[in-house]
């Protein structure tokens, strides 16, 4: 089984569009929210009624709008500290971390009335080393899944999630080797997307991110998934197995 997750939604409008178009025409099986981003109330309102689509919270600490007080991760400006600003890797407070993250998901919850159904982060942070006691004790408070990329809890659903997908490899190939991976459960993580001037102006992979749009809306794609018999799955509907 694969879940196919949309991270950033909430970034821009075309991130947004582009990972409901894939949804409802194509093959996005679950996406993960920026509670950091602008706007993100009307963002949210966009899922209401959006049915089969796994929604889960992608924690931040280097994009957008901090939601707490913390400083260690914050810029002179007030936004998030960009990630190549840190001299010694991302070495923020870790129990500021955890308020912040911990905002970010109930603040999602008091926006969505529910919770998500997993989360994971922008630039894999929750999965360093030096954050990953943060990313336990979040998964066994709210007791949600997250994604890994080798099981590091195991009260949770493992899912193997496949991180190497980009547009310079979206293609037939990259599938075959991505089904042939021995777990039951597989995650391939993608960024499709509309491009808009939002995107381009804050995002270095901008232009790619319409190329993965399209691989995920291919009939080809579909007609190879269909083919060996690959079924197309969400971490809601695996919690109920």
């Amino acid at each position: 089984k694969l879940i196919i997750n949309a991270d950033d939604f909430g970034l821009t409008h075309g991130c947004n569009q582009g990972i409901l178009e894939g949804h409802k025409k194509g093959l996005i099986s679950s996406t993960t929210v920026m509670m950091t981003c602008p706007d993100i109330e009307k963002s949210l309102a966009l899922l209401e009624g959006v049915d089969d689509l796994g929604i889960g919270v992608h924690l931040c600490i280097t994009s957008g709008q901090p939601l707490t007080a913390g400083q260690s991760f914050r810029d002179k400006d007030g936004t998030f500290r960009k990630r190549n600003t840190y001299l010694h890797g991302i070495d923020c407070d870790i129990d500021e971390v955890y308020q912040e993250w911990k905002v970010q998901i109930d603040t999602f919850i008091k926006l969505t009335g529910r919770k998500p159904d997993h989360f994971d982060s922008h630039h894999h942070i929750h999965l360093m080393p030096r954050f990953q006691s943060v990313t336990r004790k979040l998964s066994q408070e709210y007791s949600l899944p997250f994604r890994q990329d080798k099981r590091i809890i195991n009260d949770q659903p493992f899912v193997q999630c496949f991180t190497d997908f980009h547009a310079s490899n979206a293609n037939i190939e990259t599938l075959k080797k991505i089904i042939a991976m021995p777990e039951e459960n597989i995650e391939i993580m993608t960024h499709p997307a509309f491009v808009d001037e939002e995107l381009c102006r804050i995002s270095s992979y901008s232009v790619e991110r319409k190329v993965e749009l399209d691989f995920w809306m291919d009939s080809e794609t579909k007609a190879f998934l269909n083919e060996h018999h690959i079924a197309i799955t969400n971490y809601t509907k695996i919690a109920k197995h």
